[in-house]
């Protein structure tokens, strides 16, 4: 019996400060914008940078809504 493919998948856990979250969403903001885009960059990267902006874009609004 075959396991399913989220079975496979490899996680990882980080403990970040919000100066670090704020950081990286920085970053990817940058990253976004710099994009040079396909074919130059796989079309899925941006997908994924996008995804990773608004992680740490909740992670942000959430230390705001409880920590301050």
């Amino acid at each position: 019996m075959e396991p399913s493919s989220k079975e496979n998948e490899w996680y990882c856990t980080m403990t970040l400060g919000i100066d670090e979250v704020r950081c990286l969403y920085d970053h990817y903001d940058y990253s976004i914008k710099m994009w040079p885009g396909s074919p130059a960059r796989p079309a899925e990267e941006q997908v994924l940078l996008d995804i990773m902006k608004k992680r740490m874009f909740a992670m942000m609004a959430e230390y705001n809504f409880t920590e301050m």
